[in-house]
C-alpha cells in the first residue's frame, strides 16, 4: 500500500513495528483505551506511563531524545520508538495503520482510518 503520509523523528529504540495507532492526550486515556499491539502516539511520557508500554508494539512522541523516559523504557521493553516527531498527535489519528522504524526515525501512515 502506498503511504499517505511520511513523518520523521529521532529513532531512539531499534526495531520496526506495524500496527494501528492509538493517540493519547493523557495517561488516563492511554490506560483506558490502548489495546495490545497498537502503536502509542503521545506528546511525551513520564514514569507513570511505564505500565502501558507492555501493551504497545511501538512508541511515537513529539518530544524527547535517546535518554528520555520513553526511549529508555522502550529499549527495556524491546519495542521500537521514534521521538521528536513534530505534530504527531495531530497528524496521526487513532486507528491509522502505522509502520515505524526505531533505527531510522521513519513513521509512515500506511492507511487512514
Amino acid at each position: 500500500t502506498q503511504s499517505t503520509w511520511a513523518l520523521h523523528g529521532k529513532g531512539c529504540a531499534e526495531g520496526v513495528a506495524e500496527g494501528d495507532a492509538f493517540v493519547a492526550h493523557s495517561l488516563e486515556e492511554a490506560t483506558n483505551g490502548l489495546q495490545r499491539g497498537q502503536i502509542l502516539v503521545v506528546h511525551t511520557t513520564s514514569p507513570g506511563w511505564t505500565l502501558v508500554f507492555s501493551l504497545c508494539a511501538g512508541l511515537v512522541t513529539e518530544v524527547g531524545g535517546v535518554l528520555s523516559h520513553g526511549a529508555v523504557v522502550a529499549r527495556e521493553c524491546g519495542i521500537p520508538a521514534v521521538l521528536r516527531v513534530p505534530s504527531a498527535t495531530s497528524a496521526i489519528r487513532s486507528g491509522d495503520r502505522l509502520r515505524i522504524d526505531g533505527s531510522t526515525g521513519a513513521v509512515q501512515i500506511i492507511s487512514r482510518k
